[in-house]
């Protein structure tokens, strides 16, 4: 290896290497503290389908409430439970840190902590990057009770049966994620509660 490149990879080194080490250790980006309506969340279904969201302060592990989901899915229906900018709903962006402010390659997952009814349902948990591409991890309801669900970022998929008509559709999680957004996926009655959204590095 020549001087000058072996130079430069341990100068890309310490540059990135000290990025990283000035981040905090976890960053929290939202824990759903502000009331929670259609004004504050960006959601809706399918005709046929139907859904609820609302604050909970029996059930929540960070903070005082948490984002409760009741649905009703009927089969071939979809539905979405959204926060963050670039939404339709504009006071949806309501994360306790602006997506330009966070170093998000300092991060390696998102983790959740979500409080399940082992009721064998799925629900897809979407990241939506700043050109619009929107990305999917799959989590499934087998347990009972809150688990912090950790969603490694590798481990998102692009999302092909829908994109918004004018996202930069190239299949790179471009940096700052711009939203998130829950859609549960099989057809039915449930209820969700979720909390503590927070960027994290993950064990790899």
């Amino acid at each position: 290896m020549r001087v000058g490149n072996a130079c430069a990879i341990v100068f890309a080194v310490l540059v990135f290497g000290s990025g990283c080490s000035n981040a905090p250790s976890e960053v929290t980006i939202d824990s759903f503290e502000d009331p929670l309506t259609k004004e504050t969340v960006d959601y809706g279904a399918s005709d046929g389908s139907s859904l609820k969201v609302e604050a909970d302060t029996n059930i929540k592990m960070c903070g005082n409430q948490s984002l409760k989901i009741e649905y009703e899915l009927k089969p071939s229906g979809y539905m979405w439970i959204a926060r963050g900018y670039n939404l339709d709903v504009k006071g949806a962006a309501k994360w306790e840190v602006l997506p330009q402010d966070v170093k998000w390659r300092a991060y390696n997952a998102v983790s959740l902590q979500m409080y399940g009814t082992n009721s064998g349902g799925v629900v897809a948990f979407d990241l939506k990057d700043k050109d619009g591409e929107i990305w999917r991890y799959i989590i499934d309801d087998d347990f009972t009770g809150w688990k912090e669900i950790v969603c490694p970022l590798k481990d998102f998929f692009v999302r092909k049966d829908w994109q918004p008509e004018k996202a930069v559709k190239n299949e790179v999680m471009d940096f700052p994620v711009m939203s998130f957004q829950f859609e549960p996926r099989l057809p039915g009655k449930g209820v969700y509660y979720f909390d503590c959204i927070k960027l994290i590095r993950a064990k790899k």
